[in-house]
């Protein structure tokens, strides 16, 4: 994989990287929030399962291969963007995330910060990649990429999101089923099949 290919971007300039996932085993799915999921709870206004889905800060997404992509969300650009985290080639990104010490793991297989709709997620194959496109909704956000999720669709049927505000049209990143999609919203997205 190219150095281009490494370093974060938005969802539409990681096509390449999105075709090496496809067909890859999720292994592990570890949220890095920025409390720690008791204070989470408190600091986002979530339930307690909700914890792993709607805490801030990024998640990593381990592949069988020994790859790891992370994903999380650039106001910036009105965005989800993905990078490597680390491949099966030795290469780790300059500041892993998982050396942060200023951020705490929630794993989606948590009991209590999680839901067990995320077992039927992580052991299965990545079998599809969909670009979540949002139509801007102002000048200012016509001039930005507008990729606000990214929907994998798993070997046995079921899908995740990485996203952008989706769950309560905000700039925070998320990691939803297409149900947490704030209603209000749906008329303006636009699903493109990458892989």
């Amino acid at each position: 994989m190219d150095a281009d290919n490494k370093k974060s971007s938005i969802p539409s300039e990681k096509v390449k990287l999105f075709e090496v996932v496809k067909n890859q085993t999720l292994c592990k799915l570890i949220r890095f929030s920025w409390w720690e999921s008791s204070d989470a709870m408190e600091q986002c206004e979530i339930a307690q399962e909700d914890v792993f889905s709607l805490t801030a800060g990024p998640v990593l997404m381990y592949f069988q291969s020994g790859l790891v992509v992370g994903a999380a969300s650039d106001p910036a650009q009105n965005s989800v963007i993905i990078w490597v985290e680390r491949d099966d080639t030795g290469y780790v990104t300059d500041e892993p995330i998982e050396n942060d010490t200023d951020l705490y793991t929630i794993s989606a297989l948590d009991n209590q910060y999680s839901n067990s709709y995320w077992s039927q997620i992580v052991g299965q194959n990545i079998k599809m990649v969909n670009i979540i496109k949002r139509d801007p909704q102002n000048a200012l956000l016509a001039e930005l990429q507008n990729e606000v999720g990214v929907e994998m669709i798993m070997g046995n049927g079921n899908k995740f999101i990485l996203s952008h505000g989706l769950h309560n049209n905000s700039d925070d990143f998320s990691v939803i089923t297409e149900s947490y999609i704030d209603r209000r919203l749906l008329e303006n997205l636009r699903w493109e099949n990458v892989v």
